[in-house]
């Protein structure tokens, strides 16, 4: 829907909900699609949500807490009551219900549990961490038997087509539900009627673990251009399969987490909610943490400083270019972190890859910083300065370059090593890491090519 005709339903609803028109709100609201639907739901006041909710018929709901953030759909459910609750999840797909359960307190969930229709189809998919693929499929899929025809199949597939989320590909099990084939729609409506699914079926199926992280999922499903990917347990049992809208839903996630990584924020809970519902605490509180830690790191920066105190009033234009090498070292630190991290994330670079990546990124840090210590050298001079002050900064702004890049090479592989997330090893705070360092670096070179300090 477009932004006007957005607004201009938004405010209608809002306007029947202020007098208390639940009933033109609803039909409103049922009038869109479902993502409008859940998107205006969101931005509604908690009172209005909690009273409108109860309005909707089950179907409509369903959409809604399916639209809806994890935290938003948690939320809204708490406030219904069990029964509801209940024929609620039992309209959604199995892998959306067993998020909202996941979500809510335990006692809650239990009830939920003992009031669904449909609860063995969500119960083995609580047994799986959210951030795994077994915690991102869906149990809604089509199992076939080696042996079974496809004119079989087809009339199998008219009875359970309309409600299987996933029928435009069908799976194909041995006795014991190991994952032996995969079978698409196309393929079975062009077979012979009497020709049993092994014939024609693809035995080279992608698969991935139950265990294995959401993110590798979704990895694979954009290497082989998967729709559907299946999920095996360690004896090769097919569990589930994950749809394309969920991985979808997983890049946008792991990419926000990353940018705001990047940024020195704290993802945690905010990273999939929007802007205007994040409270000023939990902004606070999101980037409190990194601002203090990088705020301790740039003390070092000022103890430098300090250190080398005597040198700078002796040659005060040394102080005029603090913060232009400074700031080259920073940027040249964050442009190699950045590549780093993105070739990490893509697997193209792992961490046995170190010295091959210190080698290119060093390379690269001295290509750089000759090109950037000639403009220096010349720039320096155009000011009217010395020669030798010239020389310094040049000899710096080289030396710098090529000591950010390496810096910001090796550390995002280093949390790697260690299991940490290498966008927590973010930008910002190799920036303080070389200011510091480059300081250092800076009024060493003075040191030594300046005779009079």
């Amino acid at each position: 829907m477009e932004q006007a005709a957005f607004k201009q339903v938004q405010a209608h609803i809002r306007a029947a909900l202020a007098g208390g028109r639940f009933a033109e709100a609803v039909y409103l609201l049922s009038g869109l699609r479902p993502a409008d639907r859940a998107d205006l739901f969101f931005r509604l006041d908690q009172d209005l949500q909690v009273a409108l909710i109860e309005h909707f018929d089950i179907p409509v709901t369903a959409e809604i807490l399916e639209e809806l953030s994890d935290e938003a759909a948690r939320d809204t459910a708490e406030g219904m009551s069990t029964e509801r609750l209940a024929d609620v999840l039992d309209q959604m797909d199995p892998d959306d219900a067993a998020d909202v359960l996941g979500d809510l307190t335990p006692a809650k969930a239990a009830l939920a549990l003992a009031e669904m229709e449909d609860a063995d189809e969500v119960i083995p998919l609580l047994s799986h961490p959210d951030e795994t693929a077994g915690g991102l499929m869906t149990t809604d899929y089509v199992v076939l038997r080696r042996r079974t025809r496809a004119g079989e199949a087809i009339e199998f597939l008219r009875q359970v087509g309309p409600e299987a989320e996933t029928p435009y590909y069908l799976y194909v099990v041995d006795r014991h539900g190991r994952l032996i084939g995969v079978v698409g729609l196309r393929d079975l409506i062009m077979a012979d009627p009497q020709t049993p699914v092994e014939e024609f079926m693809d035995p080279d199926v992608v698969a991935i673990a139950t265990g294995a992280d959401q993110e590798q999922a979704a990895r694979t499903m954009a290497r082989y251009d998967l729709a559907i990917l299946p999920v095996v347990d360690e004896g090769g049992l097919l569990r589930g399969v994950i749809t394309y809208d969920d991985v979808i839903d997983v890049l946008e996630e792991e990419a926000t987490e990353d940018v705001l990584n990047l940024a020195a924020i704290e993802a945690g809970s905010i990273s999939n909610r929007p802007y205007w519902s994040l409270h000023i605490p939990e902004v606070v509180r999101s980037r409190f943490v990194w601002l203090l830690v990088l705020f301790v790191g740039q003390t070092l920066t000022t103890a430098v400083l300090r250190r080398f105190q005597t040198q700078m009033e002796s040659v005060i234009s040394l102080s005029l270019f603090v913060p232009l090498l400074i700031g080259t070292g920073g940027n040249a630190g964050s442009q190699t972190v950045t590549t780093v991290i993105r070739a990490i994330a893509l697997d193209e670079v792992r961490t046995r890859d170190v010295l091959k990546v210190l080698w290119r990124e060093g390379r690269a840090g001295a290509m750089l910083g000759l090109l950037l210590s000639f403009v220096a050298y010349s720039w320096v001079l155009l000011t009217g300065l010395s020669s030798e002050l010239a020389l310094v900064v040049a000899g710096t702004v080289f030396a710098i370059t090529v000591w950010a890049n390496l810096v910001g090479a090796v550390v995002p592989l280093l949390a790697s090593r260690l299991g940490v997330d290498p966008t927590v090893m973010s930008a910002p705070l190799i920036s303080t890491l070389v200011d510091a360092t480059g300081l250092l670096i800076y009024f060493t070179v003075a040191i030594l090519i300046l005779e009079q300090l």
